[in-house]
């Protein structure tokens, strides 16, 4: 049994659903032992600028620019006990501010991290393929320019979707071919964490070269570079286009020319060009959306996990720092708050948000919906919208110390943990720096791991009805009623909600039922009734739990759905 961790719930102990026996995709049908992690895999390789910015940062000579292999480790199934040839794949994006780990000023920030490694482990046990994908990092945080601050990090998320596309392309390839990690090519996942988690929502929703040039209403040359306000930050004829599907031959010439521009840098290493990029699922764990004009109707379901609090990445709209300086990376971003409102406004989300749900977790999550709650000097709205997980933890006395990613755990004595931060004098290790904010790490790091863990299990049991339902898999039919009231005005049922049975008669005088279907909240058919013709029949709850069931009918004149509740 699972604790959850949902908004200062964390005592709470419940299991999701009412079906006893596991259930793939949804529990964990596979133990430790019985799951494959194959590490280090290169999916790609891609012109970086990390090299160049660590060695400026550090005040040494700067090497340029180079191709450099980017790499992900594949947790799985083991195909030896799994019988499945069609699996989901999970893309999970980690954290780290595009920076690695100890300069980034954390000891987290890879794809090592406890949280990636437990959250895909997780994901492999319950049948998914789960790959966390590293990405291209390197920007300038501390330059005293904001085109500088703006320019490099905004160059930085669009190269890290470019990255995540490839890694989406290299297994619809290895689908093609080897079939080595035996995917299901039309469902696939974007699961981005803290800085993964802008990647993920541009690998989604960046998808024309208006939305990172010029606008519309506030801040509409945030992308632009002030002393060319025709010029986006990122050009795509320097980059390479939004799929990274183009070759660009590296050229450092301007760069050189212009005494260390990382602005001008030019190159783009095409890898899978001739397989497409698209998913259908994605899930921002603490990231944020770089503009509200990034979202349209029609638009891939997305789900969001956020602390309601969180500093560094905002859950409504609100500006992103540099953590360490304060200074003003991009203004009017959106979070996961804002972010479902919308999607569920133009019924993007509608694969899953129509789905009536039986586990006890969406009513608790969705009761912290709509909350003004204090934050700082003022106050902030918990957000509402189906997909929407926000957590509410205890407001810290300093602004910048709230909690922002309680999912996130490591050791005290681990390697990035010990060393200090780059520039702090007295030097404070990202141990110190880290358990300012993370509450759960200050008290050691037994409580911090199991608390942690809690935050865990909980996204888990919240995504995973969704993403069965996203992804259109049968499992959605074991987490609720979908497709509910179908036709539903072709009959009339009386009296409903019933305690005995409930009266069915189809409306049209000239159509007559011909069969019908009750099914309970997990899927199952507890009645039937086949081969009548009859404008009325009467359906009995013959002991049946009292609750919400689905009635499925076939008239003479076509079929639908409706709902039945027995009290």
């Amino acid at each position: 049994m699972k604790k959850l961790s949902i908004c200062l719930l964390a005592a709470a102990s419940l299991l999701v659903g009412s079906k006893a026996s596991a259930q793939r995709y949804l529990t964990e049908v596979f133990t430790d032992a019985q799951i494959t992690i194959t590490n280090d895999v290169q999916y790609a390789q891609n012109i970086s600028v990390l090299a160049t910015i660590l060695a400026a940062l550090q005040q040494q000579t700067p090497p340029p620019p180079d191709t450099i292999a980017l790499r992900m480790d594949v947790y799985q199934p083991s195909q030896s006990v799994d019988t499945e040839d069609e699996r989901p794949l999970i893309i999970y994006l980690p954290t780290g501010n595009f920076l690695p780990p100890v300069v980034n000023g954390a000891p987290t920030g890879s794809r090592k991290d406890s949280s990636c490694i437990n959250i895909a482990k997780q994901f492999a046990k319950r049948g998914y393929v789960c790959a966390v994908v590293e990405y291209r990092q390197g920007w300038n945080p501390v330059s005293t320019s904001q085109v500088v601050r703006t320019g490099t990090i905004l160059n930085a998320a669009y190269r890290g979707q470019q990255d995540s596309k490839a890694a989406v392309r290299f297994f619809r390839a290895d689908r093609a071919t080897t079939n080595n990690y035996k995917i299901d090519p039309n469902r696939v996942a974007l699961l981005g964490e803290g800085t993964g988690g802008y990647v993920a929502m541009a690998h989604a929703f960046l998808d024309k070269p208006w939305k990172i040039s010029r606008l519309p209403g506030l801040g509409d040359d945030k992308f632009l570079r002030t002393q060319n306000p025709d010029s986006s930050v990122v050009d795509t004829n320097r980059v390479g286009n939004f799929d990274g599907t183009n070759n660009i031959p590296l050229n450092l010439m301007d760069f050189a020319l212009s005494g260390g521009d990382l602005l001008k840098v030019t190159g783009n290493v095409a890898n899978n060009p001739g397989y497409p990029s698209d998913v259908q699922l994605v899930m921002n764990m603490g990231g944020a959306l770089g503009d509200t004009s990034w979202l349209d109707q029609g638009q891939i379901p997305m789900i969001g996990i956020h602390a309601v609090r969180d500093p560094n990445a905002p859950h409504q709209i609100g500006d992103v720092i540099v953590p360490t300086t304060g200074d003003l990376v991009i203004p009017f971003a959106s979070g996961a708050g804002f972010n479902l409102a919308r999607a569920n406004q133009y019924g993007n989300n509608a694969s899953f948000a129509n789905v009536q749900y039986n586990d006890p977790i969406t009513a608790i999550v969705e009761s912290r919906y709509n909350q003004n709650i204090p934050f700082g000097p003022a106050s902030i709205n918990t957000g509402s919208g189906k997909g929407l997980l926000p957590f509410i933890l205890p407001e810290a006395p300093v602004f910048q110390n709230n909690h922002g990613s309680p999912w996130q755990f490591w050791s005290s004595t681990q390697t990035t943990a010990i060393l200090p931060i780059p520039g702090t004098n007295p030097p404070i290790t990202t141990h110190q720096a880290g358990i300012q904010s993370n509450i759960f790490m200050a008290q050691g790091d037994a409580v911090g791991r199991q608390r942690a863990l809690q935050y865990v299990d909980t996204v888990q049991q919240y995504v995973n009805p969704r993403i069965v339902c996203a992804l259109d898999l049968p499992e959605c039919d074991v987490v609720g009623i979908r497709n509910v009231e179908q036709n539903a005005s072709a009959i009339e049922a009386y009296p409903n909600p019933a305690r005995n049975e409930v009266n069915i008669r189809v409306k049209n005088p000239g159509a007559s039922i011909t069969a019908w279907t009750l099914i309970d909240p997990t899927g199952r058919v507890v009645a039937t009734q086949q081969n009548i013709k009859e404008q009325q029949v009467l359906v009995s709850r013959k002991g049946l739990a009292a609750g919400l069931y689905l009635l499925k009918f076939e008239t003479t004149s076509g079929s639908g759905s409706t709902r039945v509740v027995f009290e």
